[in-house]
Order: C-alpha cells, then structure tokens, then sequence
C-alpha cells in the first residue's frame, strides 16, 4: 500500500480515506481554518470528459452555499492530478448505515429524506440535476446533519452540456435511475432526481432495493412498466403515508410524479411537524449511536379499540417494561451489544451534614469530539444501608443498560465533582468475566477535603485493558489561549467557580481533553481518564478458499481507534482483509469445511501482522503462514 503524501498544496495530509485506479480520498488539515478537509484526487490518465466533470464538480458545488449540501473550498491542479478541497464530514454514509441496520424506522427514514429533498430543492432551483442520487452520496455525521455529495455527473441548463453528455449517453447508478434515463441522460430534469429520491426512501424502509443491481432486459423492462414488489409486502409497518410516497415518486410516467420537490417538502413538513433543525439532528444522532427512542403519536382508536389495546398494554406492556428495566431484553435479544451499568458513590459522612448530603450524575458518550450527554439515561439512587458504615454512606443506582462502547460520568456529590471514564462492555462479556454475570460496577469515592483552593487530582487508565497508566501521562490545562503544563503555580492557582480544559496525552495512546465546570461549592475535582491505545492490525488472505473466522469466541469484535466499536468479522478470500485491534493477545479460530485451526498472536501498536490461512489436508488442519510485523502509521485515524 503507497504512503499517502505528507502534504497536497498548502494542505497537510492526515490520513487516506479511499484509493481507486483514477485517483484517492484524503483527510487534511486546511492551513488556516482550523478544521479537517476532505480532498478528493483524480489524476489526469483518465478521459478528457471525466476530468471535466471533475473540473465541473467543484465549479458547481463552490457556487453552492447551504447546511445540506457539502461545501467545497477549493480545487486546482498540482503535478499529473486534479484536487478538489471539500468539508469533511465525521459520520458515515447512508449506505453504511443501511448495511449496519438494514432498514430503518419510518421517523428517522423521513427526516433523512426530508433533508435529501431541501438539498436537492436548492440544486434544483439554481438550474442543476444531480442524475446520481443514492444512499452512497448522502452523508450523516455524528451531530445528526445530512448532506448531500458527488456532483460529477450533474446536468447544468448551459450550452456547454451537449458537449460533455452526448445524446445517448447513460449516466448514473442504474437501480435508482429513472427510466428515462436509461434512453437519455442528457434529456433528463429535476425529475429523475425525485424518481431516485422514492427508490432511496424505499431502500430505507425495507433494506431492499426495487430493482435489482445488474441491467438485463428483463430489469430493464420492469423498470420502464415500473412494476416492482410494493414497499408494505417487505414491510408492513410501513405507514400509508410513506407508501403513497413512495409509490408517486417513482411513478414510470414521469408526468404522473410530483414535478417539484416544494409538494413533497410540505407534505413531509406536516407529516413530521415544524420542529427546530436542531432537535431533528439530534433525533438522527441518537440513532447512529443507537440511543434512539421513537417519539410518542397520538392513538386513533375508537373507544373499544382503545379499551382493548389497554388491556393488552397492562397485561404484554408491563411484562415489556418489566423487561427492559430489568435488562432481561438485552440479555436475551442483545448480550453482544449492550452491557450493565451499576453506578456507586460511597460519600464520607464528615463532608457535610446530613440533610446537606446529596449524590447526583449524568452520563455522557465519550466520542472522542463533542462528548454528547446520553439521552434517556438518567440515574436513580437509593442508600445501601448494608454497605454504609460510621464513617462513609453509600449510594447505588439502579442498573442501566447501554450500547458498549466509550463513556464517561459526571458524579455532584455534596461539595465535590468526579469526572469518570470507563469502557462498557457487553453483557457476554460480562458474563464471562464477571463472575455470577455481574454488570459493570462503577465505584467512586467523595472523601474529605479542604473548601478552597481546589483541589484536582488525576487517575489515568487503558480503555484496553484497564491497567493504571497515570505514570507518564502527561497533563496539560487550556489557559489563556494556550496549553500549559498542570505543575507547580498552574496546579495550585484554581480555584472553585471556573471553567476548565484538562488535556491528557500518553505516549501510544490518543490524546483526551475535558471541559468541565466547576461550581463555587465543589472545592475538589478528580478526574479519571480513560485514553486508548492505538490500534494495531492483523491482514489476513487465505489460500484455502474462503473461510470464517472467530476472533477471542466471537464472530464480531471491537474495531479499534479513536471511538471503537463493534463490528462483523468478514469473510477471509484471497483478497487481503484487514482487523484493526487493541494491543494485546488474541486467538483466531478459522473453519473450512472440515477443517479448523487456531492462531495465538499478540497485536502491537501501529504494527501489521500478515497472516495467510492454508489448509493442509494430510494433517486436516489450517495452518497459518505470518510474514511477521511491519510498521503502520497509516493506522492512525
């Protein structure tokens, strides 16, 4: 694999997205924004009309300025390649988040798309037609925006289109095009677009496309008639609504769809309600980190409808609800992705007087970027008597169950403030470890301690493996548009009532900052950092076909970086599949038919390990063939 280059023009390069044969994807640093781009790369061996639309690309997109369409900074030409300089958006496209879920549910489907449709509605007013429009060119970042990308086969009304597009020409990804676009692409306008947007939003509903991938007569044929399994027959909790949505859209006389994308926007507008822009992204982000809850509608049902439903609710629902508190949903349903939580906060007596003793917390996911508050999640605690002793009293929260993943907690209790960082992980997890299937127990200690100056104090631990890193870590604070080290006067001039940004950095781990406040009252502060490490990789190709793989027990793992997070293990061919992992030991378990075999192997920071599978029929066993470890610094996100 080449090294990416260190820098693209003015632009420093972090890291490549994506390689192809015309050209790359890169993440930079924009020299004096302050902020991470995209850029995209085509070189100049490809035809004169792809390099003009690439040309064209950037020209259309720089002239566009609105919050769902991606902006683009800059393009030129450097050496034997062209370089479009755009926003980079920290998310994942709408076709990964189908492959994630599969589909997804009529409320978040129709906020996405009402967002397609307002880009879509600018374009369109300003004479362009995208002419691609699918889930791979819709992005979703992790504050909930939608934006909509890749402009290189738009149509512009201008004279210079015949040129570019000859009479004929069939441009597109055929399972969302227009039957009129497959007779001519250049003739097509703003409503093949719509036609694409309705085959999308049937994609989202169903995670099935209308028409299949592959052209053939007889896809052809079905697309012309426009004859295709109608959404419900996949779905059937798919509302009248969205069918009738669906079904006008992708109407195959394009007389007979909507002509403008103004109707569809008012007829989602009173569908969804006129809620501010920042609650709808807010919907969208809790469900790409799966903390999503459907908001509450009103029931239509007639008085013996209602009375039975209410029998049925009191009877099913309190079962439902006695399942979901007590976790018995995500032991059964979900033991690889969800995990217990146990929050205790034992309180020294002598802190304050009883009636002035109190324990409160908030959750946050720690994504490494904004640190969202985690919605829904809210702790409720009761004194153990059986734990409290003359000298401290305890409180327990009730259990709360979570996506695995990253977090940290805000722990008032009394006059002191604890930030916590821990990693959850999943219920079989648990399980295993934990000894009689205990959660995770997250303790932490208010001690005694002097009203001013405050007082801070620092416990630094590998999201890993758990082990205490403190020693080494170094600690920096944001003070007067600058980080400074926290020793000596820094350390000792802060006081309670302030604002401060705590920066911790560890030689082979992520660096992690935190922003918290700190009230009059809260004389101490205690921070316990979790940093995690770099990842490591193992490459795996097989010579014995292609088999399934089994990493520690499991066919999923936990995809290293900055975030980790759960993944699928994919099949292994011969074409090289990379795991991206913790530091560490692990176990592969191949099978192959009838054969099997293991591998022990430890993973190294910024190190790849190639592996190559082989089976050996004498012995009926797969044997494993390492070239050994090479360096990856390419393995930093």
């Amino acid at each position: 694999m080449a090294r990416p280059p260190e820098t693209i023009g003015k632009y420093k390069v972090i890291s490549e997205i994506a390689r192809g044969g015309m050209g790359a994807v890169y993440t930079a640093a924009h020299p004096t924004l302050d902020r991470t781009v995209t850029i995209k790369k085509l070189t100049l061996r490809g035809s004169a009309a792809v390099r003009e639309r690439f040309r064209r690309e950037a020209s259309i997109m720089m002239d566009f300025r609105n919050e769902y369409i991606v902006d683009v900074f800059d393009h030129f030409r450097e050496g034997p390649a062209y370089y479009i300089v755009q926003e980079y958006v920290d998310g994942i496209s709408l076709s990964q988040l189908l492959q994630r879920e599969r589909y997804l549910p009529e409320w978040v489907a129709l906020l996405i798309f009402r967002d397609c449709c307002r880009a879509l509605k600018y374009a369109h007013d300003r004479g362009v037609i995208h002419r691609d429009i699918k889930p791979g060119n819709i992005l979703l970042s992790r504050r909930g925006d939608v934006k909509l990308v890749d402009f290189g086969i738009a149509h512009i009304d201008d004279e210079n289109e015949a040129d570019l597009t000859r009479e004929g020409t069939i441009l597109g990804t055929p399972s969302y095009m227009a039957p009129e676009q497959f007779q001519d692409t250049r003739s097509v306008d703003k409503r093949a677009d719509i036609y694409s947007l309705g085959v999308m939003l049937y994609e989202m509903m169903t995670g099935k496309r209308p028409f299949p991938g592959s052209v053939t007569p007889e896809t052809l044929k079905a697309i012309q008639h426009g004859k295709y399994r109608r959404p419900r027959t996949h779905n059937p909790a798919i509302t009248r609504f969205t069918a009738r949505l669906i079904r006008k859209a992708m109407s195959a006389k394009r007389t007979r769809r909507f002509q403008d994308l103004c109707v569809v926007l008012k007829k989602l507008d009173r569908r969804l309600g006129s809620r501010a822009a920042g609650e709808q992204r807010t919907q969208i982000a809790s469900f790409l980190s799966r903390t999503w809850s459907p908001p509450r509608k009103r029931s239509r049902l007639g008085g013996a409808v209602a009375a039975v439903a209410v029998a049925l609710l009191l009877l099913g629902g309190g079962a439902a609800y006695y399942g979901l508190r007590s976790g018995i949903a995500s032991e059964l349903l979900y033991p690889n992705r969800y995990g217990e939580l146990v929050l205790t906060v034992r309180v020294a007596r002598g802190l304050l007087p009883a009636r002035e003793r109190y324990v409160a917390a908030e959750l946050f996911r720690d994504d490494g970027k904004e640190i969202p508050r985690v919605q829904g999640a809210r702790f409720v605690f009761h004194v153990d008597r059986e734990q409290n002793t003359q000298e401290t009293e305890v409180f327990v929260s009730r259990p709360l169950y979570l996506p695995v993943g990253q977090y940290r907690v805000k722990v008032a209790a009394s006059n002191q403030l604890v930030w916590r960082g821990f990693t959850l992980e999943s219920r079989r997890d648990q399980r295993a470890t934990g000894g009689g299937g205990a959660g995770r127990s997250l303790v932490v200690s208010i001690d005694e301690g002097a009203s001013l100056p405050l007082s801070v104090s620092f416990r630094v631990e590998s999201a890993a493996g758990g082990e205490t890193i403190t020693g080494g870590t170094a600690v920096e604070l944001y003070a007067n548009g600058s980080w400074v080290a926290f020793v000596g006067d820094v350390a000792s001039s802060l006081r309670s009532g302030g604002a401060y940004q705590f920066r911790f950095a560890h030689d082979g781990y992520y660096p992690s900052d935190y922003a918290l406040a700190v009230r009059p009252f809260e004389s101490q502060l205690r921070i316990d950092a979790s940093l995690v490490p770099y990842p490591g990789a193992v490459e795996l190709t097989s010579g014995a076909g292609t088999v399934s793989v089994d990493l520690d027990g499991s066919g999923t793992y936990r995809e290293w970086g900055r975030t980790p997070h759960l993944a699928a293990i994919p099949r292994i061919g011969a074409r090289a599949a990379e795991l991206r992992l913790a530091p560490g030991p692990h176990t592969l378990t191949v099978h192959s038919g009838a054969l099997s075999g293991q591998y022990a192997f430890s993973v190294l920071p910024l190190e790849r390990l190639s592996l190559r599978i082989v089976a050996d029929r004498k012995s009926g066993k797969i044997l494993f063939d390492s070239s050994g470890y090479a360096s990856a610094p390419d393995l930093l996100e």
